[in-house]
């Protein structure tokens, strides 16, 4: 039997409208300057892939609204054109294998041609041309992942992004950890140079809070573990496994969910402010005396009176 391969899976999930088949080799990437995709252009480029469909590995132009990428994307034109720009101008190599079994590394921009419409224009389109390093990687590859479109733009920070197509590459595997070095894991989330060159720093301000975003969206559960050479850590050991029904239902509800208020959802502060507003109702209730134990009651004794929403609620 044939392996499936990546543009088999997107003609298999075209009717999904949250679905993007991401190609294991565009997770790979690795940019010639040493930095990553901004989060808005990393976004931006897993839209386009899923606009372009089946065409995707074709020498086409591919033509896309601007409207149509603002239904999910919501960011200002201004902003959007900036995040075209960006991937018309970032250069990114890949490494491949010849049809004579010989490796080798191709490099290009993602974007080989770019076309602007006014902004002033109601019907304005983009109009774009992968570029033949990034149509060559799709047409040959066989390693994907269907990810979903809207924990891609849920996301807040371009390193969750990053390691969260990595894991959903993996997430179907039979294996359920893989060890990568520091320095690899870098490359990977786009660190370069000095940027929180400190374990410590690394650790706290992209490891930790890319994995609260993952748990909190994706169809997962991730974790990692230091790996060491005496008191150095030199790597670590990433670990998933899939979620139960339950734990997808709650994930898909969050998506659901506005953006306002996620954070402290996902920190748990949610459930801690209802348990506090519920703990001085009812304290408030017990002095107000025995007739008024119920918390709701003191807003039913007064039918015009609306309960109020304390402030600072997250959700507001």
């Amino acid at each position: 039997m044939a392996k499936l391969t990546t543009l088999d899976a997107v003609r298999m999930h075209r009717a999904d409208a949250d679905a993007i088949v991401a190609a294991g080799e565009l997770v790979d990437l690795r940019f010639v300057s040493g930095d990553s995709l901004s989060l808005r252009a990393a976004k931006l480029f897993c839209l386009l892939v899923q606009e372009a469909g089946v065409a995707v590995a074709d020498q086409v132009q591919h033509r896309v609204p601007y409207s149509v990428i603002n239904d999910t994307f919501h960011r200002s034109r201004d902003e959007l054109a900036e995040a075209v720009m960006e991937l018309h101008s970032t250069v990114v190599s890949v490494q491949l294998m010849s049809r004579r079994g010989r490796p080798y590394i191709k490099s290009g921009p993602i974007l080989s041609d770019v076309e602007r419409e006014p902004d002033d224009l109601d019907d304005a389109e983009i109009r774009f041309e992968f570029s033949p390093a990034m149509r060559r990687v799709i047409a040959d590859s066989t390693h994907w992942a269907a990810v979903s479109r809207r924990a891609v733009m849920a996301f807040e920070s371009r390193y969750s992004l990053r390691l969260y197509l990595w894991l959903s590459l993996r997430a179907n595997l039979r294996k359920t950890s893989e060890d990568i070095a520091l320095d690899d894991l870098r490359d990977l989330l786009g660190l370069s140079g000095d940027t929180l060159s400190r374990w410590q720093d690394m650790r706290r301000f992209v490891l930790d809070r890319a994995l609260a975003e993952i748990n909190h969206v994706a169809g997962f559960h991730a974790a990692y573990q230091p790996l060491k050479q005496g008191r150095r850590v030199t790597g670590v050991r990433l670990a998933w496994s899939l979620k139960d029904h339950a734990e997808l239902v709650k994930a898909q509800r969050e998506l659901d969910r506005p953006r306002i208020g996620r954070k402290a959802r996902r920190a748990g502060l949610v459930e801690a402010i209802a348990q506090e507003r519920r703990r001085l109702a009812e304290s408030l209730a017990r002095a107000l005396g025995p007739d008024r134990t119920n918390p709701d009651q003191m807003i039913r004794d007064k039918p015009d009176q609306k309960r109020p929403r304390p402030q600072g609620d997250p959700d507001a």
